[in-house]
């Protein structure tokens, strides 16, 4: 007798809700860095930020935006101090989203009032007589990304509150 729980091709399948890893590939790695880097050093005051960050000197930081060079992983962590989102690039193809963390000035304020200038940001950009009428532009993107990353660092520290007050405390209740 056929069973078809038996007869059916088992495929490995994953219970988590977590995507799985992707590979990437050593170009992948290198364009997704060098791109990440390049956005960080596109005006000459950004790129000798960037290369003091890094220890490097503006003649090294050429080095590996023109010909490739991989520097090593502190230099990269490094650059994010001169710009915050030098590994985007990076932690996306691994499907991850860097978030710094918050620090207290931003902990301790309330989140109405980033919230409500970002929405108000949104609403004009949104608005039919704007640039891109209902469809947000790459202008009117960049306009609110400061305000984009506040709200999202003030979200993020809500989540992480949340997630620990979830925790387990160790603790049982009777």
């Amino acid at each position: 007798m056929s069973d078809r729980f038996h007869d059916a091709e088992v495929s490995p399948q994953c219970s988590s809700v977590v995507p799985e890893n992707r590979d990437v590939n050593e170009a992948e790695f290198r364009a997704a860095m060098l791109s990440g880097l390049a956005r960080c050093s596109n005006t000459a005051a950004k790129k000798r930020s960037l290369a003091g960050a890094m220890d490097l000197s503006s003649k090294g930081l050429e080095n590996i935006q023109l010909r490739g060079a991989m520097p090593g992983p502190k230099r990269l962590w490094d650059a994010t101090t001169a710009c915050p989102h030098a590994l985007d690039d990076v932690a996306r193809l691994y499907g991850f989203e860097l978030v710094r963390s918050v620090g207290f000035e931003v902990a301790a304020e309330h989140g109405t009032l980033p919230i409500a200038t970002l929405l108000a940001q949104i609403a004009e950009a949104e608005a039919p007589s704007s640039d891109g009428g209902t469809v947000k532009t790459h202008k009117e993107l960049i306009a609110m990304e400061q305000h984009i990353l506040r709200v999202h660092a003030l979200t993020g520290q809500w989540l992480k509150e949340i997630a620990d007050h979830r925790a387990p405390t160790g603790l049982r209740s009777i």
